[in-house]
This record gives structure tokens, sequence and C-alpha cells, in this order.
């Protein structure tokens, strides 16, 4: 074998760089060194200083000043100059020798490495990268396999679990991380199956014992290595539950809310003890207490009664033995009670009197809250939550549930009352009525039995004619006896005659004023401005109580009807116009729908808005009435969702 030939054709065909080198330059290179450092020949290489070829000389005096020191040098990286000055990295490796003649030769090769370089650099950033999502995200990430378990896991994971390192988790079996270990299996059954799962809600387990929310994300894959692993990630969702939990509170609060705002309105009388044990039931599982109760309070006699309880299973009952409770065994609750503030008992075992203390403990209660019902600046009871199975801490939220159901409970108290008291009113009324026409009818009959003894008495007079004048003295006064009872069956038979009614000069802009003074408190609370314009001298020669009537009914529609949340103006003006003063009152509201209701406007009963706070539609059918009754006349102009104005036109000459 030719051993020389054979070393060229090697030289000539490897892919790195070989080369000699003496002291006063480049004797030899190969092949790959031409082509690695764009040069056309080899004599052209040999023509180009060496020191020309480093992109930092320093480096070639540093391998220079390495091979004087070591006779040689392995794989030393150096960044090299193209003949195109273009940059590559290398990796070169030298020796130092001296033939025969003592001469010192350097023989060296050189491999393009910065391909190479380049792909590492890739791998180390990316490496780099996961290194960082891993410690940084806020995800736990994992990789197990079948048969060995857990076999990875970020910082993340190790936190989240609460664990001390990564090597306690990997020894531990995966079951013992979830709070019911039949999910490990069937969620790894699932992604065998399927491939991955995504966004599975799981319950998982601490290492004290604790347990979070999270979703769970996992994809098997088939690794470089041929085997199969699964790789995951779990994100904390606690807080995200416990927010949606916050949120369905919330929504359950405002629907209660707003049922208690309209349960009671035009409730019948016969349903509103159903309907307060309903409402009890309501609050007292929302709030989650085990009894939810009403109290009358009798304050002359200092004592106080258990009228309404709700009581959840499996919890003792104790209205009847929350009759005639003395007020001064509680004097926490005497003093809040009596002065309108909720009292607030988070432990019982705290309270300071011995009997109240005692009462408690004899019906198991462990906290509680109650909140009075205020009537006027009078306490006539209050409603409260028990919490027997274990303490609580009410909160704002359920304290403003309590003082609501307070108020609705005053309110149905009132309306009770009132109610009572005009089925009273409304029994004597029909009774008076009763007796009245019974008096109408036996003063009639009387009355005519006397006229006509009268008149029987005139026939026989009328046989004297020495008694003419006397008779016909007589006769005139029967026949006025007889109209004065016509006239008296008539007006106890009419429903109004405003005839009987004296007009009066009334100052337009006083009367506005009047009515606003009645409305101060409400207008206040709304924050309603009133814009008028009304001149100090403008009068009308009207009935005062017509004209008080019709300005109160349109200046309090518009209170109520007219005025949103960012539209809060009324605008009441007057000016006279020929023969007529033209009254208008205008709002910014609602609106009301023209289209739909202009033939009911002024119709008994007639309502135009579906959330209306009061009435029976009578406000507006009688302001017409009254309009008409003094010759006068009401227009209205309204668009939806810009506000209405209504026209009152009066008789300036009445």
């Amino acid at each position: 074998m030719d051993f020389n030939q054979l070393l060229e054709s090697v030289n000539q065909n490897i892919s790195e760089a070989v080369f000699r080198s003496a002291e006063d330059g480049l004797i030899y290179v190969n092949k790959a060194f031409v082509r690695m450092f764009g040069f056309s020949s080899e004599d052209d290489v040999k023509n180009r200083a060496i020191s020309k070829m480093y992109k930092d000389p320093k480096d070639r005096i540093r391998l220079i000043n390495r091979l004087n020191a070591n006779h040689s040098y392995e794989n030393e990286e150096v960044v090299f100059l193209r003949k195109d000055n273009s940059e590559f990295v290398g990796l070169v490796s030298t020796i130092m020798h001296k033939n025969d003649a003592g001469d010192l030769f350097w023989d060296g090769a050189i491999r393009d490495v910065t391909k190479e370089k380049e792909f590492l650099e890739k791998i180390r950033s990316r490496e780099q990268l996961l290194e960082s999502i891993n410690r940084n995200i806020n995800e736990a990430i994992y990789r197990s396999e079948n048969r060995k378990g857990i076999i990875y896991v970020n910082d993340e994971f190790v936190k989240m679990f609460g664990h001390n390192s990564t090597e306690e988790i990997m020894a531990m079996d995966p079951m013992e991380l979830y709070k019911n270990p039949n999910q490990r299996k069937e969620v790894g059954d699932e992604v065998v199956e399927k491939g991955s799962v995504e966004n599975k809600e799981i319950e998982f387990r601490r290492k004290d014992g604790s347990t979070f929310w999270g979703y769970l994300n996992s994809i098997k894959i088939k690794g470089v290595d041929g085997k199969i692993y699964f790789d995951g990630a779990i994100r904390n969702i606690t807080k995200e539950k416990e927010a949606e939990k916050a949120l369905m509170r919330y929504a359950e609060m405002q629907r209660i809310l707003i049922e208690l705002s309209t349960k009671y309105i035009d409730l019948p009388l016969e349903e509103v003890e159903n309907a307060i044990n309903d409402s009890l039931r309501e609050l007292g599982e929302f709030v989650g207490a085990d009894r939810s109760y009403v109290f009358d309070l009798d304050k002359e006699k200092g004592i106080c009664n258990n009228t309404y309880e709700w009581c959840a299973p499996g919890v003792n009952s104790e209205i009847s033995n929350s009759q005639n409770l003395p007020l001064d065994i509680v004097p926490e609750m005497e003093n809040s009670t009596l002065v309108g503030k909720p009292m607030l008992i988070v432990d019982s075992k705290k309270v300071k009197k011995l009997a109240y203390r005692e009462l408690l403990e004899s019906q198991n209660v462990k906290s509680l809250m109650t909140m009075p019902m205020i009537h006027g600046k009078e306490c006539v009871g209050f409603v409260g939550f028990d919490w027997v199975k274990e303490a609580h801490n009410a909160s704002e939220k359920e304290v403003l549930l309590l003082e609501l159901f307070s108020e609705m409970l005053v309110n149905i108290r009132i309306r009770s009352q009132n109610e009572i008291e005009l089925h009273k009113l409304f029994s004597k009324t029909i009774e008076q009525n009763q007796r009245l026409k019974d008096f109408s009818y036996i003063t009639s009959h009387n009355f005519r039995s006397s006229v006509a003894n009268l008149v029987g008495l005139l026939n026989i007079i009328e046989d004297d004619p020495g008694n003419k004048e006397y008779f016909d003295m007589l006769k005139a006064t029967a026949l006025k006896l007889n109209l004065a009872i016509d006239a008296i069956n008539d007006l106890l038979n009419f429903e109004k005659d405003i005839s009987m009614l004296e007009k009066e000069e009334v100052n337009l802009l006083d009367v506005v004023n009047d009515v606003f003074l009645l409305n101060r408190k409400s207008a206040t609370e709304k924050n309603i401005e009133f814009d008028v314009s009304i001149p100090n001298d403008l009068s009308l020669r009207i009935l005062p109580a017509y004209l008080q009537s019709i300005l109160h009914n349109l200046i309090t529609n518009a209170m109520k009807y007219g005025v949103t949340e960012d539209r809060r103006k009324i605008t009441i003006c007057a000016k006279k116009e020929s023969k007529e003063v033209l009254l208008t009152v205008a709002d910014e509201g609602r609106g009301i729908d023209l289209d739909r209701y202009r033939n009911k406007m002024f119709q008994l009963g007639s309502r135009f808005h579906a959330d209306e706070e009061s009435g029976h539609g009578m406000g507006l059918y009688m302001t017409k009435q009254q309009v008409e009754a003094i010759n006068g006349r009401i227009e209205v102009e309204s668009e939806l969702n810009k506000g209405t104005k209504f026209k009152v036109y009066f008789d300036a000459k009445s």
C-alpha cells in the first residue's frame, strides 16, 4: 500500500481543514482548508498572511504561546476570517514538532463548528427558556411514567402541594396527591384512551392534608427513547372557585333582596303569615343559620314574645320557650334593640349576663344576630338568626339582609294596621250612610205626611172664602216645603256637586311651594332638581283644594317615574296665554309609550310602567276629572327614554 497516497486521499476528502505551517507561513493546506476559508486554490491561501485569518490577532498569539509551552493544543475555539472577511467558528488542534534538520513545523486541523454552535446555542436557549418557564410559571409541571410514577416536577409543583423538595414528591405514590384517589385512575385511563385531557377540575391534597381545586391538563407522548410518558400541568383555581362561589352567593343575595322588596307589596293580609315563614326559611338557609325568628316587643310590660320561627332540619324549636321573656334578662338586646341597632354575639359563652348566657346555653345557641323593627322612633320588635351547630360571625351583607327584612315586616305591620283601620272606617261609613239614608227616608216621609195634612187642611179651608188670604199663604208654604224635600233627596243622591264649593283667588307659585314642602323629604332622598319658572304675581280664581290636588298628582308622578340615575330634573312652568293660564310639568325620565297608551292615559286604573313604585292608576283619572270640573283641559306629550310633559290649561277668567 502506498501510504503517502492514502494520506493524501484522506487529507483531500475529509471535511476538516488540514494544514502545515512553518515560521515563514503556510506550506501545505488540503482542499477542505481552501473551501473553508473561501479561497480559490492552495496557492491563493499560501499567499495570505496567517495573521489575517484570525478575527482577533490576539487569538493567534495566545495559541503560539500555548504551543511553545506545551508543544500542542486541542479543540481551541477561534473565530476565523474567510477571504471575504466573513466569520466562522472553528475548533483548531495543532502539534509542534521538528524535522531531522531541526526545523520547526506546526501541523494542525480546523473543524468548522459554526452550525454546531448555532444549534447548541438554540438548544441551550430552549433549555434556559424551559428552565425559566418551569421555575417562574404559576402552574405545576410534571412528567410521569407508568411504572416509575412521577419522574419530574418543577418548583411550582413542590410549592403548590406543600412539599419540601422534588425528591420528596417523586418518592411518593401519585395517588396521595388526590383527595379522591379514584380520580387519578379515571384521569389516567382517559389520557391513555384519548391521548389527552383538558381542564379537568380536580380537588387535590397537599402534604398537610388541606385541599385545593385545580385544572389538570395532561397529554400522552412517546419519547425519543421509545418510552411512553405523561406530561401535564396543574393550575390552582381555588381562588377562582371561591370567587365564583362568592359571585353566585351575591347573585342569590340580589334575588332575595329583590324578592323581599316586592314580595309584600299588595300581598293579601291572609297570605302574610305564610310569606313571613317562607322568608324566614329562605333567609336562614342563605346565611347558614340554624334558626330564624321574629319577636314582638311590649315596651310597657318590658317583655318580648316569639311570634314566628323557622328551624333547620335537626334543630329544636324554641318558640314555645320564648314567650313573655323579660327584656332585662338581655341587657345587650335591650340596649341595642331599643335604640335601633343590630346586636351581634359571635360567642355566647362570652355573654356577661348569667341569666341570658344560661338561656342561650339552654337553646344550644353558639352565635346570634338580631335586628330591631323600628316604626317611627319606636321599636316594635326584632328579627334574628341563631347559629346552633357552630359559631358564626355575621357579615355586613347578612346584616343588610336582616335589616331589609326588618323594614319589610315593619311595612307589613303598618299596612296591616292601616287596612284594619280603613276597614273599620269603611264599615263605619257604610253604617253612617245607611243611617243617613234611613234618616232621609224618615224625614222625607214625615215631611210628606205633614204636607199631605196641610194640603188636606187647605181643601177644607177653601170652603170658607173669608179665609182666602190665609189659604194662599198655607198653599205657598206647602209648595216650598215640598220643593225643599225634593232638594234634600237630590243632595243625598248626587256623587259630586262642585257648586257647593267656593272659588278663591290663589297664587299659583304659593301652591307649588306647598306641594314641594309636602314632598321635600322624598325629593331630597332622590336628589331631584326642580326648575320652576312661574311669575310671582300669577294668580287663579279657582278651587284651592282642586288646584293643590292637581299639582300634587302631577309633581309626585314626575318624582316617581320621571327621574333616572343620570337625569333628575323636573321643570315646572306657568304663563298666561290670552284667556288661559298654561301650567306645564315636565321631566326627563323614562317617558310613556303614547302609541300604546294614548287612549288609556286618563282612564281609571291605567298604569304605564311594569315596575311602578305604587298607586292603583287613580291619580291621572282624578286629575283629569278635577281639571275638567273647573272648565280646564289637560294634554300630554311624551317620548320613551326622553321624558313626559303634562300641559294643563286653566280658564283665566274663572
